[in-house]
């Protein structure tokens, strides 16, 4: 196949999803469960977004599936390509384990009333939000670092 088939086949592919997801986010907009009053139970059909849900997630891993596929056929193809790449998921790699050391899971008290609060949901809930506050730390960090680097080089060709 030359390029303009397969990039008229992805496009196609592409507007088909992006439909199907506009459609059915569109049936569930405007969702407000409805709760027996005696019971607390919900009443109305949760159906909508239930599928807008397991549309996303279908889409999520068979992105992920794709990306691994074709990661896995560009290092084969061109290993040394590769190199920048796998430094930067070490990097990161190496961030999420900064995070993941100050996790402090809290398994007593009003929390542990939640539903679905369980000691790894707890886990992974911190984990993001620990290593987002390292990234951001890193990348302020560095916005600083290049702006100290900027000027300096600013006044050395003064």
């Amino acid at each position: 196949m030359n390029n303009k088939v397969t990039s008229l086949i992805l496009s196609l592919g592409v507007s088909i999803i992006f439909i199907v997801g506009f459609i059915l986010a569109v049936s569930a907009m405007g969702y407000a469960p409805e709760e027996d009053p005696i019971t607390k139970e919900i009443i109305k059909d949760t159906t909508s977004v239930s599928r807008v849900v397991s549309f996303s997630l279908i889409i999520l891993w068979v992105a992920l599936g794709a990306i691994a596929l074709f990661t896995v056929f560009a290092i084969i193809t061109n290993p040394k390509r590769f190199i920048p790449t796998a430094i930067g998921i070490a990097v990161f790699g190496v961030l999420v384990l900064i995070g993941y050391s100050l996790v402090n899971i809290e398994t007593t008290g009003d929390i542990m009333k939640l539903d679905g609060a369980t000691k790894s949901n707890l886990l992974l809930g911190g984990l993001g939000i620990k290593t987002t506050y390292v990234l951001i730390t890193v990348a302020i960090g560095l916005i600083i670092v290049q702006g100290v680097r900027s000027l300096i080089g600013y006044f050395a060709k003064s």
